[in-house]
């Protein structure tokens, strides 16, 4: 199968990354640099397995390479600070390779928010 691999899968992920940026406009960089973000953040918990039942975590934002993640309980949230360093590292590596993905992580800061409520930790 001639014209498929690593090459190809790169330019269609390049098309995608500058049809979304001339469609979108000036912002539309940063916005799927940040989705590219939230979801390598979002698989690399899963596959730690420590997002369960109740307990979820979510990266909100990423300034200068810091990514504020909120964590829905204490206990996960100390979890999180406790592997931040791994879970910054694990999020880059996921995240190479990916159209759009600009963004990375030197340090994770983690709070706990309660819907409602407000910030802990």
């Amino acid at each position: 199968m001639s014209g498929s691999g690593p090459r190809r899968t790169e330019e269609a992920g390049e098309a995608v990354r500058r049809t979304l940026l001339d469609g979108l406009g000036p912002g539309a960089a940063e916005q799927l640099a940040l989705a590219q973000a939230r979801l390598a953040w979002h698989e690399v918990v899963v596959e730690a397995g420590l997002e369960q039942g109740p307990m979820t975590s979510r990266l909100v934002e990423v300034v200068n390479g810091t990514g504020r993640v909120e964590a829905s309980e204490a206990i996960l949230g100390q979890e999180l600070t406790l592997r931040a360093d791994a879970l910054a590292w694990a999020v880059n590596r996921r995240m190479r390779g990916r159209p759009g993905a600009t963004i990375e992580l030197r340090r994770v800061a983690v709070s706990v928010g309660r819907p409602g409520g407000g910030r802990h930790l």
